[in-house]
This record gives structure tokens, C-alpha cells and sequence, in this order.
């Protein structure tokens, strides 16, 4: 999979905010507002990082997996010109159609936050998403993703309080 070939498949960038998109109009407003309070909370939480959510009613042509990977590396959801190692955003993509869900990071947390994370953070969301609770199932991922980059941070820091090695440090709590 190459993003030349992702680009291919998928063909223009989709619109999209910077916390929260929903193409599928499923979300109340008072939904989409509780999600980016949520989201803004990350952030503030972990500045060097964004967390936004894209729902899509259907992905033609692929799977949710290969979008979100597409429109994580392809769109600008940070104001950030984050590229590559600098990038520490987090992007879950929610596909209502095929009733699945991916979660992508950024190259420079690779190297700290593991697959299995993200397969744990994906799996205290599934019965929410499954039951087509978004709402709650978008919190159970983003509270697992807050708690493990803090756990992360706190490790890095008892190991070197002087300097840490990872360049996310914790912000507000």
C-alpha cells in the first residue's frame, strides 16, 4: 500500500474540520459538540498532539483502515505543518456503513505507542460502535489514548527527569 495508490483509489480530499468531521450526518449537534470538548480537552492535555475523529457513510473502493492511513498522512487536520517524525496527531476513522473503525498515529509516536495500543483502544470502543453509540464509543478511545500517553509520559520522565526523549509532554490534567 503506497499513498501514490491511495490516491488513486480515493481520489480528492473530503472536506473536514479539525476535531470532528461527520460526512454522515448521524450526529446530533449536541453530540458533535460534547466529542470536540472532548477532543480540545486531548489537545490541551497533550499540545504537541491532535486527536480528531473523521466519519465517512461508506469507503468506495477500500477500507476503513486504508482511508483513515490515506487521510491521516494526505489532509491537514493539525494547524500543525507536522510531517513525518514531528507528527504526533491521532486520527480514528469510523466507516457507519461497514460498522468499522481505525485508528491511525503519527510517525513520531511509533515508536512509543505500539499496535496492540491501538487495538486496545479500538476494542473498549467496539460494543459502543457496534450498538451505533458513537458518542460513547469515540470517549472509551480517546480515555484509553489519554491514559496510555500519560502512563507513557510518566514512564519517560521517572526514567530521565531532567530531559525526556519523548516530545510530548503532559500539559493541563
Amino acid at each position: 500500500m503506497t499513498l501514490r495508490r491511495l490516491d488513486m483509489k480515493f481520489g480528492a480530499l473530503p472536506l473536514h474540520s479539525r476535531f470532528l468531521t461527520d460526512r454522515t450526518g448521524r450526529l446530533p449537534l449536541r453530540a458533535l459538540a460534547d466529542i470536540r470538548d472532548l477532543l480540545r480537552l486531548f489537545n490541551r492535555k497533550f499540545p504537541q498532539s491532535l486527536f480528531s475523529v473523521f466519519f465517512t457513510g461508506a469507503v468506495q473502493g477500500g477500507t476503513i483502515s486504508e482511508y483513515t492511513f490515506w487521510l491521516a498522512n494526505r489532509a491537514r487536520f493539525s494547524s500543525l505543518e507536522a510531517v513525518e517524525g514531528e507528527n504526533f496527531d491521532l486520527l480514528l476513522g469510523i466507516d457507519t456503513h461497514a460498522r468499522a473503525a481505525a485508528l491511525v498515529i503519527g510517525y513520531g509516536l511509533e515508536n512509543y505507542v505500539t499496535e496492540r495500543d491501538l487495538q486496545r483502544a479500538l476494542a473498549k470502543s467496539a460494543s459502543a460502535f457496534y450498538a451505533g453509540d458513537y458518542v460513547r464509543g469515540i470517549r472509551s478511545c480517546v480515555e484509553f489514548m489519554t491514559n496510555r500517553m500519560r502512563d507513557l509520559v510518566k514512564a519517560i520522565e521517572d526514567k530521565s527527569p531532567s530531559s525526556s526523549p519523548l516530545p510530548i509532554s503532559a500539559g493541563e490534567y
